[in-house]
């Protein structure tokens, strides 16, 4: 496994599958979980790594997570296997962040058991990516295509802090403006640590963007 932050899903269905896309496509580390052969069969194994298994038995949740690993997104269709997944999650690596599919409108209770929960009637597939995100970086959902919005956080000690814009996002970038205070951004401008700003840009080169504006390789 890469020294890349990790992340784990449970559950290779259409949710599963294009949020772990999403996070492979960013640089990071990405395992997928799931009982169905067929399903693993379709993962696209390449840039992710597959591990045929239930979830919920902690031989399998102890053989993928690593000291690496950042979130656990338990993303089946089923609610009680997704808080199993991540309250399982929490007792191997307390720093693990947690996020589980719930399809109850009334949900929201089950906070007091995961970092996050995530309900796909009320989102979209990158609502999901968000909810295993955090707060740092978001995309923003209204968004179609290739072309990603990025409301993205200056990390302190990033490569990008006190640069200027001009030279050192990728080409196939663009800052368009301050999230909070809603001012246009120029190429002559320089980005200030823990600020939060607007970056449109290319798929194949959000990973470089999110890489100079957190500091970490493969941060999302």
């Amino acid at each position: 496994m890469s020294d890349s932050p990790h992340v784990v899903i449970a559950g290779s269905g259409r949710v599963g599958n294009r949020v772990a896309e999403q996070f492979a496509d960013r640089g990071r580390t990405v395992t997928v979980i799931d009982p169905d052969p067929d399903a693993v069969e379709a993962v696209d194994h390449e840039h992710i790594n597959v591990r045929q298994g239930d979830a919920t038995k902690p031989s399998v949740l102890r053989e993928v997570l690593s000291d690496a690993t950042e979130v656990v997104g338990a993303l089946t269709d089923k609610e009680d296997t997704n808080l199993v997944v991540c309250m399982a999650a929490k007792e191997f690596g307390s720093n693990v962040r947690t996020v589980a599919r719930i399809e109850d409108r009334a949900g929201d209770e089950y906070n007091e058991y995961v970092d996050e929960v995530y309900f796909p009637e009320r989102a979209s597939v990158r609502a999901a990516v968000n909810a295993l995100t955090g707060s740092d970086v978001r995309t923003l959902e209204e968004v179609t295509g290739d072309l990603e919005i990025l409301d993205i956080r200056v990390g302190y000690g990033a490569p990008a802090a006190g640069k200027v814009v001009s030279e050192v996002l990728p080409e196939g970038s663009v800052v368009i403006a301050e999230t909070d205070g809603h001012v246009a951004v120029q190429h002559s401008t320089t980005l200030v640590e823990g600020r939060r700003y607007l970056i449109a840009a290319d798929r194949d080169v959000v990973s470089e963007v999110i890489r100079q504006c957190t500091g970490d390789p493969g941060r999302t």
